[in-house]
């Protein structure tokens, strides 16, 4: 088994993140244009920085595997001159969702790669991704938009089901 040779996993992890980071600029350079909010303007300045160096590993590795670079999304794919389409707060919540995806994604691509460079690379893919996730949810609670998840009833004791009488709560009457 050669393990210095890039698997399926491997190019269809780095293929996909290249697409992925390259549309990620383009959508960082369009919001900045026009955001007005600074600490979502260092949100998405962080993430652009992020996505280059990214975009700048990857085409390393790609030249040095003499694999060919994908054709990602470019400055010409973004029509810079085109009006805001979203608030300033809705930019948030998205560079916020991204960077949840994001984390899970490079965690599959560090799992499915043996090459320890490729490793080394989504670890540190991931930390990226977390360190821009708590910026962005910091920001969030700093502005009040966080919804934070449901809070359940603390229970007084532990509890067992001793029938399923519980599901027809659910479906409604038993039938007989």
């Amino acid at each position: 088994m050669d393990l210095n040779r890039l698997s399926s996993a491997e190019i269809t992890n780095l293929w996909t993140h290249y697409i992925r980071e390259s549309m990620a600029i383009c959508v960082s350079k369009y919001v900045l244009k026009d955001i007005k909010d600074t600490d979502i303007r260092s949100t998405f300045e962080s993430a652009l920085r992020i996505s280059n160096n990214h975009i700048k590993k990857l085409k390393k590795l790609f030249t040095q595997e003499k694999f060919p670079i994908p054709n990602g999304f470019t400055d010409e794919d973004v029509n810079m001159k085109a009006p805001p389409l979203f608030t300033d707060n809705f930019w948030l919540m998205y560079i916020y969702g991204m960077t949840m995806h994001g984390s899970s994604l490079f965690s599959l691509a560090f799992n499915s790669s043996a090459r320890q460079d490729l490793r080394d690379f989504y670890y540190q893919c991931v930390n990226d991704a977390m360190n821009l996730y708590n910026m962005s949810l910091d920001v969030l609670i700093s502005k009040g938009l966080y919804e934070k998840s449901p809070y359940f009833s603390t229970p007084q004791k532990v509890d067992y089901i001793k029938d399923l009488s519980y599901i027809t709560d659910i479906l409604g009457k038993k039938r007989h």
